[in-house]
């Protein structure tokens, strides 16, 4: 029922040294179709050559294979995905029945718990008002114990009868601040919890080991690595995570992350953003007082893999939740709000203000959840009334619904928009109904932000979606939608760039740009060596493409060389 086996020892990889000096001859370099040879002493990058001038000595013959940067998936909850592919996985439900089968055929966790994720709120429909599942949908398939079940998008979770008897949560039980308890016409919790609502539930559940948090770093970065994935930044680990998904990513995963990395057992380039308030509630006192505990930033030399550098906002929610701040109506006539402390958007405009002051005063970058664009402007003021834009490099993570002159904006500013085609492919036309056609399908405008000057990253945002660079860049260049292939328009991005937005860009939001990121002298030697070939002029040809050899630092850590 989940998507990994632990005593799988196939899995785990071991990093293979290379000679001194070598030469991977005859490479087609990204969507350049002539043949280069790429010379590396150690782990640099010293001389990238067409074949005449490549130099003798060792030689491994690429014979035509396509090589690209390393894969750096620049949002992507390494730590939760791990946890992911050990749940019940709930992907592949498409309705309620179909949600109750895999739960019956599933089994409560060590905690005694059920733990899923990955069932989808825009097509599976249950008893509840407006076809929203609610806990009597699965009560029957969790007989056993209670049961925290994650949407796909973090953003919501569905509780049985026995969790939210095990948490308390009541119809006295307040709503939290940034977050709602799905009610009854009664006032009776349905046990659909929406944003930081999560918490209520997933602080009930027992807690786990350092262990457990270990092999949850381990199985993800086995996965990714794998994929030709060689950094991440995980976004979110601290005190507010117990909001996010299965409540676990707290001090203690990130102090696993720290072990691992002590431990040389650490491959994958790590940036971690610390997150304070979780899914909604933040405070600036909290931030505040949360940094000053742990100490100043840490920014790994290269010798290391983990850096710990970053804060995280929960600036506003989601479309699809009608938690994201619009300034026009969602179809309920709602806009939405910003989900940090405060009782008016006033209040909390100025609270957001002061939480990125608390964080960019302190020299901590500041990655701010902003998916509509109310949320966005007032974020992107917030880092110009900091002054420190341009130096620390603060970014909006998705981006969704941008105005042109917030990109403008944040060119000034020195900002990165990090955002995710793949989520926007992936959901389709199913957000139509709720913030209306044009609004949906103009989504994540990355022509108009890369034209405006603004650094785009991209990325998976995984669990939330399958961390497929291929369909990543693919969704980028085509801007078609799963259920409209034939769908395009204007936004759409060269493969040079959609590369770049994975590799250099992303390298440049993680200060790294001046070592990493590119295929070029005196860069370092993180490349990707694929199976087969692509045809660029068709972008869903890369998703048949799988890399045969991951190379960190010019030593082999996936697959092997020809």
């Amino acid at each position: 029922m989940n998507r990994f086996d632990p005593n799988d020892h196939r899995r785990w990889h071991t990093v293979l040294p290379m000679p001194p000096t070598f030469v991977l001859a005859n490479a087609r370099i990204g969507p350049d179709p002539s043949l280069a040879a790429i010379v590396i002493d150690g782990r640099d990058i010293v001389a990238v050559t067409d074949m005449t001038d490549a130099p003798t000595g060792t030689r491994i013959d690429l014979d035509g294979r396509w090589v690209l940067p390393g894969i750096d998936d620049s949002h992507l909850h390494a730590y939760a995905y791990g946890r992911a592919l050990t749940a019940v996985d709930l992907r592949p439900a498409t309705d309620a029945g179909t949600l109750r089968g895999i739960l019956v055929a599933a089994s409560p966790e060590a905690t005694g718990w059920y733990r899923g994720h990955g069932w989808e709120s825009t097509t599976i429909h249950g008893t509840g008002q407006a076809g929203r599942l609610r806990a009597a949908d699965i009560d029957p398939a969790t007989p056993h114990g209670p049961a925290l079940l994650a949407d796909s998008t973090g953003h919501a979770a569905l509780c049985n009868s026995q969790a939210l008897a095990r948490a308390g949560v009541g119809p006295a039980t307040p709503d939290p601040v940034g977050g709602v308890i799905v009610r009854d016409d009664a006032g009776m919790p349905t046990g659909l919890l929406l944003e930081a609502a999560v918490g209520l539930v997933a602080g009930a559940v027992p807690d786990i080991t350092r262990a457990d948090r270990r092999r949850a770093i381990e199985a993800a970065q086995s996965e990714l690595l794998a994929r030709g994935i060689i950094a991440v930044t995980d976004p979110g680990l601290g005190p507010g995570a117990t909001t996010l998904l299965d409540g676990t990513g707290t001090l203690d995963a990130l102090a696993a992350y720290q072990e691992l990395d002590a431990a040389h057992q650490l491959r994958l380039r790590t940036h971690l953003m610390l997150l304070f308030g979780g899914l909604g509630g933040t405070t600036a006192d909290a931030v505040a007082q949360g940094l000053d505990a742990w100490g100043p930033p840490r920014r790994a030399s290269r010798e290391r893999r983990l850096s710990i550098d970053q804060v995280k906002v929960f600036a506003d929610g989601i479309p699809r939740s009608r938690t994201a701040w619009i300034s026009e109506p969602y179809d309920d006539c709602t806009h939405g709000c910003l989900t940090v402390a405060g009782s008016t958007d006033a209040e909390r405009v100025a609270e957001l203000e002061t939480i990125v002051a608390a964080a960019a005063l302190r020299g901590w970058q500041v990655g701010a959840h902003c998916t509509g664009d109310a949320a966005i402007s007032a974020y992107v003021e917030a880092v110009r009334k900091t002054g420190t834009g341009s130096h620390l490099r603060h970014y909006v993570i998705h981006g969704d619904l941008m105005r042109r002159e917030d990109m403008q904006a944040m060119q000034a500013e020195g900002m990165t928009l990090n955002a995710n085609p793949s989520i926007r492919w992936a959901v389709g036309r199913r957000v139509s109904a709720i913030i209306g056609e044009e609004r949906n399908l103009g989504k994540q405008r990355l022509r108009t932000a890369i034209d405006a000057g603004v650094n785009v990253a991209c990325a998976s945002d995984a669990p939330v979606t399958d961390p497929s660079w291929q369909v990543i860049m693919a969704a980028a260049m085509t801007r078609s939608l799963r259920d409209d292939p034939g769908y395009a328009d204007d936004e759409r991005i060269t493969a040079q760039e959609a590369i770049a937005t994975m590799s250099r860009n992303a390298a440049w939001q993680s200060h790294e740009d001046g070592w990493r990121g590119q295929i070029a002298p005196g860069m370092a030697a993180d490349l990707i060596v694929l199976d087969g070939t692509a045809d660029w002029d068709d972008p869903w040809t890369m998703t048949d493409l799988r890399p045969s050899a991951v190379l960190i630092d010019g030593a082999v850590v996936h697959g092997e060389l020809p």
